[in-house]
């Protein structure tokens, strides 16, 4: 009898851990990168063919206003991973700067060395599903600075896998054993890329665009990279119909990345001169570089127009093979029968240009590199079909995902669940984001590496912050292009300070330090510096950043008596001197001596 009544015990409990697997949500994640969010028919494109990502809107909510981290690859995908934005977490570069033996400095990409990634101790959002008894995989790109293959780093050699039981087809990490070029052999790597013996095979490398308008080097179809990595995720998904384990799933796809090539069948379904240059692709030609936009990105309009069409139809053949791709495994899953118990997810890690200001790629705060695709259906619990503008951010995701399967939220994310605005329709219009980037190459700064610049979104407005360079503030509802920057506007200088403050008070990161200011009884006390033309005081009772008001502006002694209990800080004006073609002789764009100090102090408390 003891033993029939233990079995009937382990029988129940078993039966309810069982269940408890089929009620709770599977998560498939899919990321693909550098997706122009304007290049997708859920998103008004009425020339790109993107029928499974647009079916995907149609059974979930689309938002329209969802920014990346960083306009850069490896930075918004720590992010993404973290919950934290790049400053908090630490992985702020593509490539981390690392100073070698010999005292010169190396850039070295993800995947060589912990000490390069995100800090250590900051719960990932595999380790989120993981404490929940999730079987979590990650076939494809991941490229981020921390993620370690076992005997890699010497003083790592358990390596880091980030909370992945399953990891396999990296991409841009170094990762042997786990990489694309395992998969498929060294030959087809370096054809997928047009490395070493292919970089010129067609005109000066011109198949990085694509504007020969030609295929793939790629000999087997299905060795192409999205295709690879679409048969690791369906290899998964199987597994876990077969054992019935909750599952999440990160699909790291690449296209439509640069190089814009894809196989013959995806060319043909578009003609390239259906595609017409954007209305400002003439912008900085007309008008001068931007000072705030390194040189490099200013890559310009092939000067013959067919070769500009078959580089916009290029990339969007590249869509076309991705959004395949994302067809394939939802099938996968619909054919298993998970699919109305599984959370998907489709985004991309940030936009691209594609002349857009007469530009190419990313690494900037214009909307076309920073405001990306995010769609998330669920018609269980979502409405379907629908249209969300509520202001987000990649850091929302790991909230948002813990919410949805009773999991815990780790105390550094910095996000917010999105689960009672996706469960209710309403809309967070005023709630702010941030984004950030550091870059080289700007024709004003030409010696200086890893310029940072910030952006905050809030409501209809945007600011953004480039160390060293002229700010930018922008009505996006007004001015959707970018063109007109407020700061020179009276009616706008309110909120200028306002949004500069938010942007800069609480950004903290390597190498740049705040001002230095003391309390000497109850007076702020500064030293007078050359790099700033003058001074303002934000203060708040409540000791939260975004309470803060100004309470005295272009103040140019290095003092300030306070008269009441709370939270102070100290803001600068930097002293800009060189001038540009883009603003004329009249307004100074740049800083003459460029300094490591941001012109703003920690806080002083009352």
């Amino acid at each position: 009898m003891k033993i029939e009544r233990l079995l009937g015990i382990v029988l129940v409990i078993c039966s309810f851990t069982q269940a408890q697997e089929k009620s709770r949500p599977n998560v498939v994640f899919i990321i693909s990168d550098q997706h122009k969010l304007e290049a997708t028919g859920a998103y008004g494109s009425r020339l790109a063919i993107t029928p499974h990502i647009d079916a995907l809107a149609q059974s979930g909510v689309l938002f329209t206003n969802c920014y990346t981290p960083a306009p850069v690859c490896a930075p918004a995908r720590a992010a993404l991973i973290t919950g934290m934005y790049p400053y908090a977490n630490g992985a702020i570069y593509h490539k981390a700067p690392v100073t070698m033996p010999n005292g010169k400095v190396k850039n070295i990409g993800s995947g060589y060395l912990r000490e390069t990634g995100y800090h250590e101790g900051i719960v990932t959002l595999g380790e989120v599903f993981k404490e929940q008894g999730y079987i979590t995989g990650a076939p494809g790109k991941m490229h981020v600075h921390g993620e370690l293959q076992r005997d890699v780093d010497e003083d790592h050699k358990a390596g880091n896998t980030m909370g992945f039981d399953e990891v396999s087809v990296r991409y841009y990490t170094y990762f042997p054993r786990g990489h694309y070029e395992d998969e498929v052999g060294k030959d087809t790597y370096m054809r997928y890329r047009q490395f070493q013996k292919y970089s010129t095979v067609y005109k000066g490398g011109a198949m990085h665009l694509n504007q020969e308008y030609v295929p793939t080097l790629v000999e087997d179809e299905e060795d192409n990279f999205d295709m690879v990595v679409a048969g690791k995720s369906i290899e998964f998904i199987n597994k876990r119909a077969e054992d019935g384990k909750s599952f999440f799933l990160h699909v790291g796809f690449e296209k439509p990345h640069a190089p814009f090539t894809t196989t013959q069948t995806y060319l043909d379904r578009y003609n390239p001169k259906a595609f017409e240059l954007p209305k400002t692709y003439d912008d900085w030609y007309n008008k001068g570089k931007y000072p705030w936009v390194p040189n490099w990105v200013h890559s310009g309009i092939p000067n013959n127009l067919d070769k500009a069409q078959n580089v916009m139809a290029a990339y969007h053949a590249c869509i076309t093979e991705m959004d395949d791709m994302v067809g394939r495994v939802i099938k996968t899953l619909k054919d298993r029968n998970l699919y109305e118990n599984t959370i998907i997810i489709y985004t991309t890690d940030h936009g691209e240009h594609l002349f857009e200001h007469g530009l190419r790629g990313k690494h900037n705060m214009y909307e076309d590199a920073v405001n990306v695709p995010f769609i998330i259906s669920y018609p269980k619990l979502f409405k379907q079909n629908s249209v969300n503008n509520s202001i987000v951010s990649f850091v929302d995701i790991m909230p948002t995902l813990a919410d949805l399967i009773d999991g815990k939220t780790p105390e550094t994310a910095q996000g917010i669940s999105l689960v009672g605005t996706l469960k209710n329709g309403t809309e967070l219009k005023d709630r702010p984001v941030f984004s950030e980037f550091r870059g080289a190459d700007y024709t004003l700064l030409p010696k200086i590496k890893n310029v940072p610049s910030r952006m905050m979104r809030q409501g209809d407005y945007k600011f953004i912050y480039t160390h060293g360079i002229i700010d930018q503030l922008y009505n996006l509802k007004d001015d959707p292009d970018e063109l007109n920057n407020l700061i020179f506007s009276k009616d706008h200088q309110d909120l200028y300070q306002h949004m500069r403050f938010q942007t800069l008070a609480d950004w903290r990161f390597q190498e740049y330090a705040p001002m230095k200011v003391s309390l000497d009884r109850n007076t702020l006390v500064w030293e007078t510096s050359s790099d700033f033309a003058d001074y303002a005081v934000f203060y708040s009772a409540t000791g939260q950043v975004k309470d803060a008001t100004i309470l005295a502006d272009e103040i140019v002694d290095t003092f300030y008596p306070l008269s009441k209990k709370g939270s102070y800080w100290l803001m600068a004006r930097p002293k800009l001197s060189k001038t540009s073609k883009f603003y004329g002789d009249a307004i100074p764009v740049a800083v003459d001596r460029y300094s490591h100090i941001l012109p703003v102090s920690d806080v002083i408390k009352l």
